[in-house]
């Protein structure tokens, strides 16, 4: 049961700058000394750019499905009882075991093996949302139906608001995975992309190897320090006391 319990914690914003700065200069000072020249920019980027764009379509299709099927499953006893462990079995599933299945569906070039092999980062968004709704306080809910606010409007003004902490937090375990997943599979598949470029440096430029990876390090701590982690503290303003 990986994620079948809920993230409560937030680093303080001191503390989380201090280690930023610290980290971006250690990662920039090694590519300073290898030397960037080594590094074959045009593919690097544009490698970095193609995942990018396929980890962040995996990433909106598994968002839209796990805060689906966590207000379905929560919506009734019964199904919570039918669909909470269903759903944690399969989370353990590998999702590489499917590989050889959609290589035979889809091709090994096709951009669709990959984004269903990414998908699979619905797992901690789906469980930290599931443990959010099911905390959400019952005066919270009483109070909305005093006020007869049901339906949409419910969802609208109550369940999506106590529920954004969990999403983003959930966004962020799911992130950190999905780049894994987007890696191993373009290592695996023959598709453009940085997984295939650093690959393919592995054994003719161990340098140009050391130098992406750094790269590719301080590209996703660029991201998280500047579009994750700002979604965090902005949610953290919606949390139940």
């Amino acid at each position: 049961m990986r994620y079948s319990w809920g993230i409560r914690h937030v680093r303080q914003r001191r503390h989380v700058v201090k280690i930023s700065l610290i980290l971006s200069g250690l990662i920039i000072l090694l590519v300073l000394l290898l030397g960037f020249t080594t590094l074959d920019a045009a593919k690097f980027f544009g490698g970095f750019g193609m995942s990018l764009l396929r980890v962040t379509i995996a990433y909106f299709i598994a968002l839209f499905i796990a805060v689906t099927l966590a207000l379905t499953v929560t919506s009734s006893k019964l199904a919570e009882n039918i669909f909470i462990p269903i759903l944690d079995v399969l989370q353990s599933f590998p999702s590489f075991a499917l590989f050889p299945l959609l290589i035979v569906w889809f091709g090994r070039t096709a951009q669709v093996t990959v984004i269903i092999l990414v998908v699979a980062m619905i797992w901690p968004i789906l469980f930290t949302v599931l443990t959010a709704k099911k905390q959400i306080r019952e005066d919270l809910i009483e109070a909305a139906h005093a006020f007869d606010v049901r339906g949409f409007n419910f969802l609208k003004w109550v369940s999506f608001p106590l529920i954004l902490p969990a999403i983003v937090t959930g966004s962020l375990v799911a992130w950190g995975e999905a780049w894994e997943a987007i890696i191993a599979a373009e290592i695996i598949v023959s598709i453009s992309g940085v997984g295939t470029y650093l690959s393919n440096v592995a054994t003719s430029n161990p340098r140009q190897l050391v130098i992406g990876i750094s790269l590719l390090l301080l590209l996703l701590f660029l991201l998280n320090k500047y579009i994750w982690l700002p979604l965090l503290n902005r949610s953290m303003k919606y949390q139940q006391e």
